[in-house]
C-alpha cells in the first residue's frame, strides 16, 4: 500500500538540501540508524570470515554513521559523499571517536575507483534515493570496484507510513525501492551469487562479485 504523493528531487537538488539544511539536523538520524546498524553488524557483518584483513569503501557515506563502525572491523575504510557539509560532519565525528577513516568527496553516480580496488563496497540508506534504472547502473559500477562483495543496507521491504512521509520530504524513490527484485538485477549484472535478508527492519543485500 502506498498513498504518499510523488515528490522527487534531482541529484543536484538533493546535494543542495544536504549542504544547506539536512546536515544541521542529522544527529537524530545518526542515533536512529546507528542502533539498527549495530544489530546488522552483530548479526551479519561481523561474521564475515577474516574481515580484519580486508579493505572497504562506503559510497554516499553521509556523516559516516556506518563508515566509523566499519573502521572497527576492516583493515582500512574509506568514505565518499557528494555533500561537503556531511563530509565535514563525518570527519569531526571520526576525530572525536578516535577512528582512522579517509573521507573524500565523490558522487555515487560517477564511480571512479579502479576496477577491483576494494574488497568490500558498502552503501547504506542511500540507494533508495535513486530511480530503479539508476540503481541498477550504480550496482553494476560498484561491482566493478569490489573484489569480494557489494553490500547494500537500506529500509525494510515492508511499506512503512512513517518512513514514507520522511522519504517524501527527502524526495526519494522509497516507494519503488521496496518493490525491486534485486535477485534479478544481480543476475543481469553478472554477480556470482546474491543474498537478501531482513534485519532490524532493514534490507541487507549481498552481491557476490568474486
Amino acid at each position: 500500500m502506498s498513498f504518499i504523493p510523488k515528490h522527487r528531487r534531482s541529484v543536484h537538488e538533493m546535494k543542495r538540501a544536504y549542504n544547506n539544511r539536512i546536515y544541521r539536523f542529522y544527529g537524530i538520524v545518526e542515533r536512529y540508524l546507528g542502533s539498527k546498524l549495530d544489530i546488522i553488524i552483530h548479526e551479519k557483518l561481523a561474521k564475515i570470515p577474516s574481515i580484519s584483513s580486508y579493505t572497504a569503501i562506503e559510497y554516499a557515506c553521509g556523516s559516516g554513521i556506518l563508515t566509523l563502525k566499519l573502521s572497527q572491523l576492516f583493515k582500512s575504510v574509506t568514505g565518499r559523499d557528494f555533500s561537503i557539509k556531511m563530509l565535514e560532519r563525518a570527519k569531526v565525528r571520526a576525530r572525536d571517536a578516535g577512528c582512522t577513516v579517509k573521507f573524500l568527496e565523490g558522487n555515487i553516480l560517477a564511480v571512479d575507483e579502479p576496477e577491483k580496488s576494494y574488497d568490500y563496497v558498502f552503501v547504506s540508506f542511500a540507494l533508495h534515493l535513486f530511480p530503479p534504472d539508476q540503481e541498477k547502473e550504480i550496482l553494476k559500477k560498484l561491482c566493478r570496484v569490489a573484489r569480494k562483495s557489494v553490500i547494500i543496507i537500506d529500509h525494510g521491504k515492508e511499506w512503512k507510513l512513517g518512513i514514507a512521509i520522511i522519504e517524501w520530504l527527502e524526495g526519494s524513490y522509497y516507494d519503488q525501492f521496496i518493490k525491486i527484485d534485486f535477485n534479478s538485477i544481480a543476475q543481469e549484472i553478472g554477480c556470482n551469487s546474491f543474498d537478501e535478508t531482513q534485519i532490524a527492519d532493514c534490507t541487507v543485500l549481498f552481491f557476490l562479485c568474486d
